[in-house]
């Protein structure tokens, strides 16, 4: 595994359907558990320059409160309007139980 990799989470204690928040190098990121999988992104709207983290999951997507745009997990972009740029996405590996991050990626 990259020397850049840094654990976050126990695999439990993120429910499925569900996220948390977490800091990693400074950095406010946003750890969803969707369909067996872990997800990284920046925990910042590329719109309005907001949390992400007051929004909610919308399957595998993260919905932003404040004016409904949805990112991709997957890949960061951005799916509705008014946001047009994408989210950071950061590199998750899970091993030993534990989520890892990439921050540096």
């Amino acid at each position: 595994m990259s020397d850049h990799f840094v654990a976050v989470a126990a695999c439990g204690d993120i429910a499925e359907g569900k996220f948390i928040k977490v800091s990693v190098a400074g950095r406010a990121v946003i750890l969803a558990h969707v369909a067996g999988r872990y997800h990284a992104v920046e925990d910042n709207c590329s719109h309005e320059d907001y949390p992400l983290s007051f929004g909610c999951l919308d399957g595998d997507r993260i919905k932003c409160s404040l004016h409904g745009s949805r990112f991709s997990l997957e890949t960061g972009e951005p799916l509705d309007e008014p946001a047009d740029c994408p989210i950071r996405v950061f590199p998750v590996k899970v091993m030993d139980g534990r989520v890892w991050i990439d921050p540096t990626a």
